[in-house]
């Protein structure tokens, strides 16, 4: 789990990211389908767009799958430019993996990315 001030509407509280890997014979869209269903029931409200949510659930990467569809887009296309998404993301992949359009490692791009907040919490169970 990590910490992130806010990037593009920074008066409100922190985020709280986090980044899960698993492995499905689902095609992507069923995946994000159900994604959506879990915002849903969780009661994501968006007033303002960048502004505080309840849940914002993102499919960032589906193996090497390049996709652009009106409402999915694979690699997400900003994740690259965010530390609170690149940090958890090297705890999960190789570091030296190379990003599927920017052929990039994801180290790389981890020191050009502009966020400089981005604290490690514990999770306590």
């Amino acid at each position: 789990m990590y910490r992130s001030k806010a990037r593009d509407l920074t008066e409100q509280d922190d985020f709280l990211n986090a980044i899960a890997h698993f492995e499905s014979e689902e095609p992507a869209e069923t995946i994000r389908a159900h994604m959506k269903s879990i915002e849903e029931q969780l009661h994501k409200n968006i007033e303002v767009r960048f502004g505080p949510r309840t849940i914002d659930l993102d499919l960032l990467l589906y193996d090497n799958l390049i996709m652009k569809k009106d409402n999915l887009i694979i690699p997400h296309p900003r994740m690259h430019e965010r530390r609170f998404v690149l940090e958890p993301l090297l705890e999960l992949i190789d570091p030296q993996a190379r990003h599927p359009i920017l052929n990039a490692s994801w180290k790389n791009l981890l020191t050009k990315t502009l966020d400089q907040h981005c604290e490690k919490i514990p999770i306590v169970l």
